[in-house]
């Protein structure tokens, strides 16, 4: 076996053990991000993949954090949070959360880019991959996010993340994701139901609606990628050992 292989294992180990706590409590959870893919294209992991990812509904989530075992930890370094065994935090889920989008376009901005922004004040590096003006942007943000302490601007991104909580728009969108996906608004059509698909050696959820959310966010991805791009990309491996 070699160390890839052996770094998805405890990664499956992880997958099974929330799986586990999300159906004694009746929660519902989907694979998401390149673990989806894997479960659809492959029947598990993505065979170069280096990390797995889970979505919650907002209310969801919430429910799955009352009921966390005393031996299991949820943590954030950036907006992102990290599902891990509280004995080895190197080994981490990462969890994402589908929180109620505006149904106006300018709205939906305006959010989209106070969410941007507030990435910008908690990396802990500038951005220089997007050209001069990006650069600039990546650099005021940053500046400002020295000003005020790591907790306080991830309050307020969580803040700007549940604004429309409440309010039954019928869009959501992947509010903890990256840069370039944090845009997609979907349907709430596509978590309305969820079901157990094959994965390794057990059977995993993901949410009805996946064939939509991939397709928006990925394309064809059925399709495997250009020999040279299969190769694990999150840097988890080093951690590892």
């Amino acid at each position: 076996m070699t160390k890839l292989e052996e770094f998805q294992q405890e990664l499956l180990v992880l997958l099974k053990q929330m799986d586990a706590i999300c159906d004694k409590h009746g929660i519902n959870y989907s694979l998401f991000g390149g673990t989806m893919i894997g479960a659809i294209r492959h029947n598990g992991f993505i065979p170069w993949d280096d990390d797995a990812d889970v979505v919650f509904e907002r209310v969801e989530y919430e429910k799955f954090l009352k009921v966390l075992p005393e031996n299991l930890i949820v943590f954030r370094k950036s907006w992102v949070q990290r599902f891990s065994h509280k004995d080895n935090p190197n080994i981490y889920l990462d969890i994402f959360v589908f929180d109620v989008a505006p149904k106006s376009k300018i709205t939906q901005k305006m959010q989209r880019l106070g969410l941007k922004a507030m990435q910008g004040t908690i990396k802990k590096k500038v951005t220089t991959k997007r050209g001069f003006i990006g650069a600039t942007v990546s650099l005021f943000t940053y500046i400002i996010g020295l000003l005020f302490t790591h907790n306080f601007k991830l309050r307020v991104y969580d803040s700007i993340a549940r604004i429309f909580k409440n309010r039954p728009t019928g869009y959501i969108f992947s509010s903890l994701d990256q840069f370039k996906y944090i845009g997609h608004v979907l349907p709430r059509d596509v978590v309305i139901s969820y079901k157990k698909v094959d994965f390794e050696n057990t059977s995993l959820k993901i949410m009805t609606g996946y064939d939509a959310y991939l397709k928006q966010f990925y394309g064809d991805y059925m399709k495997l990628p250009p020999k040279e791009m299969q190769k694990p990309v999150h840097g988890n491996l080093a951690r590892f050992d």
